[in-house]
C-alpha cells in the first residue's frame, strides 16, 4: 500500500485498475446519454437522394442564365413536388417544377431558384435571376457517404448523435453497460433528510451528492445505505453493497480517528492501492479492490467528498463506462484576490469563474473550509494551486477546471 501519493499518481493507479464494461444492445429510444461501444459506420448516403434546399422551382440552370428583373425568363410549370413525393415529370428545356424543401429533385433539373426570385401563374413562372449548376440543391451523400465513420466508439449519444442514429435507421445500438455504483455513508451521527435532528446529529448530505455525481457520469445507482461507526457494521454494509455493484463509494470513516471503520476494514479485507493524497481538501482518500470490486473510500466532510469524487471517482467511472474523454475543460483564470496555500499539497479552490471581454476571471470565498458546502453551491470551477505554489497574487492566473458551465443571462 502506498501512502501520501500525489493527485497525478493517485489517478494513474486508479485508471490502471479500471476496465471498461462489456457492451449491450439497446433500442434507439434508450440510447440517449449512453456511450457507444463501437464505431457507427453509415450503410447509406445522407441525404439519400438529391433534394431541394428550399421552396422554389427546380429547373435547368442553362435555361435562365440570362435572366434579370428587366428581362425575366418564362418557363412552363409542369408539376408540383412536395416532400415525400416522387416526381412524375422530367424537367426539359423551357420547363420547371414547383418544389418544396427536402423534396426529391426531378430528373433533368440541376438547380433550384427560390420563390422570392420568381413570379408565377397557374401554368407559367417568370424567373428574375440566373442560377449556377447545383444551386440550392443538396446532393446525395453531401452530408454522409456510405461506409463513412460517423460516430466514434467512446462518444456519448447526445441530441445530434441520437438524431444521426435515427437518420441511419439504427433501431438498435450497441453501447457500454452503465457502471453500477453502491454508496455507503458512514457515521452514527447521520440521519435521513426528513428526520428531525437531535443533539449531535446531522443530516446525511454526502449520499445525495455522491448519487447525483454518479448519475451525471452516466452510472446506475445500485444501492445507497448508511451504517454506523463499528468495524462489524461497515464490513456487513460493504459485503452487501459490493454484491450488487461494480464500484463502491464510501464517505467518512477513512481518516486516522478512533471511529474510522473504512480504513481498518479495507486494510484487513481488501487490497489497498493507496491511502492519503497530498491534496487539500480530500487528503484521506483510500482506494482499494474488494472481491473484484473497486472501492473509493472518500472523506466525510462535504466539500472533501465532492472534490475527491470529481478528481478521482469521476474519471474512473467514465472510463469504466467506455468514455474516451475523461477530463474537464481547463482555462486560465485571473484571480480576484491573493491566495495562500500550504506547500507540498495541491489545493483545489472552489471558485466562480466568468468570461469577461475574452478573459476568464475567478472569484472565491476567503474561507475554503472543507465543511463549507456553500463554497461549492456557489462555484462552477476548481482553481488548481500546485504543490510548489504558496502564494498567488491578485491578478495572477491559475488553471481553472470547469465543473459546471451554466447558462448565462442574455
Amino acid at each position: 500500500m502506498k501512502t501520501m501519493v500525489t493527485p497525478a499518481e493517485a489517478l494513474h493507479l486508479i485508471l490502471q485498475r479500471v476496465v471498461p464494461l462489456a457492451g449491450e444492445v439497446v433500442a434507439h429510444q434508450q440510447a440517449l446519454g449512453r456511450t457507444l461501444a463501437h464505431d457507427v459506420i453509415s450503410s447509406l448516403q445522407l441525404p439519400p437522394f438529391d433534394n431541394s434546399a428550399m421552396d422554389g422551382y427546380a429547373l435547368r440552370a442553362e435555361d435562365i442564365r440570362n435572366s434579370t428583373h428587366a428581362t425575366p425568363t418564362n418557363l412552363q410549370l409542369i408539376e408540383t413536388i412536395g416532400a415525400g413525393d416522387v416526381p412524375e415529370r422530367e424537367v426539359s428545356g423551357g420547363t420547371c417544377s414547383k418544389i418544396m424543401t427536402g423534396a426529391l429533385l426531378p430528373r433533368g433539373a440541376d438547380a433550384v431558384v427560390m420563390r422570392e426570385d420568381t413570379r408565377d401563374s397557374t401554368k407559367n413562372v417568370e424567373v428574375f435571376v440566373p442560377a449556377q449548376w447545383g444551386e440550392n440543391v443538396r446532393r446525395a451523400g453531401s452530408d454522409v457517404e456510405r461506409g463513412e465513420v460517423v460516430l466514434r466508439a467512446g462518444s456519448t449519444v447526445g441530441a445530434a448523435q441520437w438524431a444521426m442514429l435515427a437518420s441511419l435507421g439504427m433501431a438498435q445500438v450497441e453501447v457500454f453497460r452503465r457502471p453500477r455504483v453502491g454508496i455507503i455513508s458512514t457515521g452514527a451521527e447521520l440521519v435521513a433528510v426528513d428526520s428531525p435532528l437531535s443533539g449531535g446529529q446531522i443530516r446525511d448530505s454526502n449520499s445525495y451528492a455522491l448519487r447525483a455525481m454518479a448519475l451525471q457520469c452516466g452510472c446506475e445507482i445500485a444501492t445507497v445505505r448508511g451504517c454506523g461507526d463499528t468495524l462489524e457494521e461497515f464490513e456487513t454494509a460493504l459485503r452487501e453493497v459490493a454484491a450488487h455493484c461494480d464500484v463502491v463509494i464510501t464517505s467518512g470513516g477513512v481518516s486516522a480517528g478512533d471511529f474510522d471503520p473504512v480504513r481498518d476494514v479495507l486494510r484487513e479485507k481488501a487490497e489497498v492501492l493507496f491511502w492519503k493524497i497530498a491534496m487539500k481538501p480530500g487528503k484521506p482518500v483510500m482506494f482499494a479492490e474488494f472481491e473484484g470490486k473497486l472501492v473509493f473510500g472518500l472523506p466525510g466532510n462535504p466539500v472533501s467528498v465532492m472534490v475527491a469524487f470529481e478528481e478521482f471517482a469521476r474519471p474512473a467511472l467514465l472510463q469504466m463506462g467506455g468514455r474516451r474523454a475523461l477530463g474537464r475543460m481547463i482555462v486560465r483564470a485571473r484571480i480576484s484576490n491573493d491566495l495562500s496555500s500550504s506547500a507540498g499539497k495541491v489545493e483545489y479552490v472552489r471558485a466562480a469563474v466568468r468570461l469577461e471581454n475574452g478573459e476568464w476571471h475567478a472569484e472565491f470565498a476567503a474561507n475554503q473550509g472543507s465543511g463549507r458546502l456553500s463554497t461549492l453551491t456557489n462555484a462552477n470551477a476548481l482553481l488548481v494551486v500546485e504543490a510548489e505554489q504558496t502564494l498567488v497574487k491578485a491578478g495572477d492566473t491559475l488553471a481553472a477546471k470547469l465543473i459546471d458551465c451554466p447558462e448565462t443571462e442574455t
